[in-house]
């Protein structure tokens, strides 16, 4: 219905929220060093009328993007997401389930789990779990065309210390063009409104950030297979 549409629309914002401000803020701090760099350099020397004041009102530019993208960050924080917490990890699976079964049905994308009970809890930052279940899951649904039947599986097993997540989807596969920029930040072969293009790439940043792995392996014209490996 449509608690579950908005509740997926804030997951996704949040999504979106943390992944323009994580491009943006490298990029604005890099033009804001050059401009206080030349900014310096002109104080020895004489200049151009007007020129001080273009570097002023440069620099104030930047304060303010700067203050768009904390609030971009503030969207997307959560108290204590840096505290390291036990997660579920079927329970945690089932809620992006719940979030994007809507979507799911509209796409012809059936959703369901096995063998994550036997995984127990992982202790991971708070949300991030969550998040990563979540950006794959609707990785998949974005993937499908809505023409016919297709599902996701996703599953999991521990082994030596170690916990090994699989999503295979039936969903159509990548085009193997397209398979070297997957996981760019806003790469999408979908229209804008129909997906942002950062489901993988957020899933590879919450796994580096645990020292994982990710892997994909698709099969275009037939689905996709992506392998979470986490410590």
């Amino acid at each position: 219905g449509n608690e579950s549409h908005h509740a997926e629309w804030l997951a996704s914002l949040a999504m979106v929220s943390t992944t323009l401000a994580q491009e943006l803020a490298q990029p604005l701090s890099v033009v804001q060093l050059v401009i206080q760099n030349v900014f310096e350099k002109l104080a020895t020397r004489s200049h151009p009328d007007g020129v001080r004041q273009d570097l002023e009102d440069g620099l104030a530019a930047c304060s303010r993007m700067g203050e768009i993208i904390s609030r971009f960050r503030a969207i997307a924080r959560q108290p204590g997401k840096h505290t390291e917490v036990e997660v579920n990890v079927r329970r945690a699976a089932e809620k992006a389930i719940r979030l994007l079964e809507p979507s799911a049905k509209q796409a012809k994308v059936r959703l369901w789990t096995e063998n994550l009970d036997a995984l127990g809890a992982m202790r991971m930052r708070e949300n991030d779990l969550e998040q990563l279940l979540f950006a794959l899951t609707q990785n998949a649904v974005q993937a499908a065309d809505g023409t016919k039947d297709r599902h996701l599986l996703i599953t999991g097993v521990m082994h030596e210390g170690t916990v090994t997540l699989q999503f295979q989807d039936t969903c159509g596969g990548i085009e193997p063009a397209h398979v070297p920029r997957i996981f760019d930040p806003f790469f999408t072969t979908k229209p804008a409104d129909k997906a942002a293009g950062l489901g993988l790439c957020i899933a590879r940043r919450i796994v580096c950030r645990r020292g994982g792995h990710i892997a994909v392996d698709s099969r275009w014209g037939e689905g996709t297979t992506v392998t979470v490996t986490l410590p």
